[in-house]
């Protein structure tokens, strides 16, 4: 199945409410002190009308208890998962950046900054926010996993492989795993004229994807098994419609087939899933080819 960037934002912080997890486990989701009055009941309400899907009356709750009180984590919190889930990215980056003022080892934060900074293709502010979150809490797969599409999209993709193979890592550490950091890996060898290891990466991939669950069928029609329409046709949902396209792209990219490449990224950059990080990777390509065709010829 696909995967989209804020897939956990309302399952974790749901976790750290109920109290079913550690507030260390929580990356210093810390409790409120005492004394917060009404704007602990907000909260309580708040977060009853999230797991029962009223977003947007959460959010008025949330804004409210920050209005009592600027203090209150939990608040702050919900206030910056239903922003960013709202796609609200600029409202979302204020209300983490007001965290990690008050909670500068709050690795959760950090990574909800960055996202929140990539989305808005701030990719150097996107760098140095999961650069933080990893530093905080190194074995956490998914935020080296953001940061490799960020540097990625910056074109370091010597950092890229590397920081993709270290999510990799975590991934397994955790007992989770995911294909992602795999398939960054994969490009960014391409992009660094190192073949072997990107069919190295490739050939590992292959042997530990799980076959009957996307995205599998990228790693075939990269294999050579399926073709491009083939990949298509296992497509189910727009991000997957997104995620292959840009695969696509970077395929023909590779092989030097610009026209081609600039088709499936370009529909990408115009048309794509904005959930899902290839979107937004497709989009810093499209940026890049519009400055280097501004610049002057030296």
């Amino acid at each position: 199945m696909s995967r989209l960037q804020n897939r956990s934002f309302k399952a974790f912080l749901t976790l750290v409410f109920l109290g079913l997890i550690s507030p260390a486990a929580a990356q210093e989701v810390l409790p409120d002190p005492p004394g917060h009055g009404s704007s602990d009941a907000l909260v309580t309400k708040a977060y009853g009308l999230l797991e029962s899907g009223s977003t947007s009356a959460a959010l008025e709750h949330f804004n409210d208890a920050l209005l009592e009180d600027p203090e209150n984590l939990p608040a702050r919190l919900g206030q910056a998962m239903i922003l960013a889930d709202q796609q609200k990215h600029a409202e979302a980056f204020q209300s983490y950046d007001a965290i990690v003022k008050s909670h500068p080892r709050h690795a959760f934060a950090w990574n909800g900054r960055g996202l929140a900074a990539f989305n808005m293709e701030d990719f150097d502010l996107a760098l140095t926010s999961f650069e933080q979150a990893t530093a905080e809490q190194p074995v956490n797969g998914f935020f080296y996993e953001s940061l490799a599409w960020t540097q990625m999209c910056l074109g370091k993709f010597v950092d890229a492989a590397q920081t993709a193979k270290q999510a990799t890592l975590m991934y397994n550490q955790t007992r989770e795993s995911s294909t992602y950091p795999l398939l960054i890996a994969y490009f960014a060898y391409l992009e660094t004229g190192e073949a072997s290891r990107a069919d190295a990466t490739l050939k590992y991939a292959l042997t530990n994807r799980q076959a009957d669950q996307w995205p599998a069928p990228v790693l075939d029609y990269l294999a050579g098994a399926l073709s491009q329409s083939e990949l298509i046709s296992f497509v189910t949902d727009s991000a997957q419609e997104t995620e292959a396209h840009t695969y696509i792209g970077l395929r023909l990219r590779h092989e030097d087939k610009t026209e081609q490449a600039a088709r499936h990224l370009n529909w990408v950059a115009t048309h794509g899933d904005n959930r899902v990080f290839e979107y937004t990777l497709a989009r810093s390509i499209k940026s890049a080819k519009s400055v280097a065709a501004l610049s002057p010829s030296m």
